[in-house]
């Protein structure tokens, strides 16, 4: 799963709660870059609302970053290895234009011969060779 599904389990969206339902446990896999994204988005959230500059309370940031943490610990990590770091500078020499951090991601899962589970089809329609299954 990319950073964009990580993000719609959390916000507890309906129909991708159910697709992830759908797929057995150990199917599930989440490139470490994009659990990277979504702590790194917690924690900013944590921030903020410590600085009273969020839209939520501490105790909710706080919330918000153990739901993401529980929702993650069932899911199996994909190493970003030096396979992935030899695809990923590969692309970049040849231009693909999309975000460095999404270009990672789809270097984990091609390493990994993964299937990326994504609503970006736009930008990973950009890597060549790239299994995708884009969900709306």
């Amino acid at each position: 799963f990319d950073t964009d599904i990580l993000s719609d389990l959390a916000r507890e969206v309906p129909s991708i709660q159910a697709r992830v339902a759908a797929i057995p446990a150990a199917e599930q896999f989440v490139p470490i870059v994009a659990a990277e994204e979504a702590l790194r988005g917690q924690l900013a959230t944590i921030r903020r609302a410590q600085t009273g500059a969020g839209s939520v309370s501490t105790e909710v940031a706080y919330a918000y970053l153990q739901e993401t943490l529980e929702q993650m610990r069932g899911m199996q990590l994909l190493a970003y290895t030096q396979t992935a770091d030899m695809l990923f500078r590969t692309w970049r020499a040849a231009k693909i234009r999309i975000g460095t951090q999404d270009l990672r991601i789809a270097a984990i899962a091609f390493a990994h011969n993964a299937k990326l589970v994504t609503r970006n089809a736009r930008d990973y329609a950009l890597v060549p060779g790239l299994n995708l299954d884009v969900w709306n």
